[in-house]
C-alpha cells in the first residue's frame, strides 16, 4: 500500500473514496459510508474524530483513522483519500496508515491532500522524518 501526499482539492479527485473526518456524529474512533453523491468518488467515508483537546486524542484519532481504513477494505477499493492534517496529527494519521500495511488487502493507495501549501509543506515535512516511501 502506497502513502502519498498531493495539493489539491480533495472533492476534486478521481478516486474510490474520500474520508470525510467529523468530530461529532457518533461514537469516536467510528467510521461510516455513503455513496459519492456529486463528488467524483464512488463513497464517502465519514470518520468520527475527537475534538482538538479531547482526552486520549491521539489513540482516538488513529482508531477512527483505522475504522475508516478498514471501511475501505470492506468496500475493496483501490484508492482512498483522506485531507492532510498539520501538527501533532499529522504524525498520528501518518503512522496509523503505516501501521496498516499489513493489513491492506485491496487497498493500494492512501492519498492524503492538502490544500493549502503550508498544510502540504508541514504533512511532506512528516512524511519525510517518518521515511515514508
Amino acid at each position: 500500500m502506497n502513502i502519498e501526499l498531493i495539493r489539491a482539492d480533495i472533492t476534486s479527485l478521481k478516486i474510490d473514496a474520500i474520508v470525510n473526518p467529523r468530530p461529532t456524529g457518533g461514537d469516536v474512533g467510528t467510521a461510516t459510508v455513503s455513496s459519492g453523491g456529486n463528488v467524483l468518488c464512488k463513497f464517502v467515508i465519514t470518520a468520527v474524530v475527537p475534538r482538538p483537546g479531547e482526552e486520549d486524542e491521539e489513540r482516538k484519532l488513529r482508531d477512527a483513522m483505522w475504522a475508516a481504513l478498514h471501511r475501505a477494505e470492506e468496500l475493496a477499493v483501490a484508492t482512498v483519500a483522506f485531507p492532510a492534517m498539520a501538527g501533532a496529527t499529522a504524525r498520528v494519521v501518518v503512522r496509523a496508515a503505516l501501521d496498516f500495511r499489513a493489513h491492506a488487502r485491496s487497498l493500494q493507495r492512501v492519498v492524503f491532500c492538502a490544500f493549502n501549501e503550508e498544510i502540504h509543506r508541514q504533512f511532506a515535512r512528516v512524511l519525510q522524518e517518518l521515511d515514508v516511501s
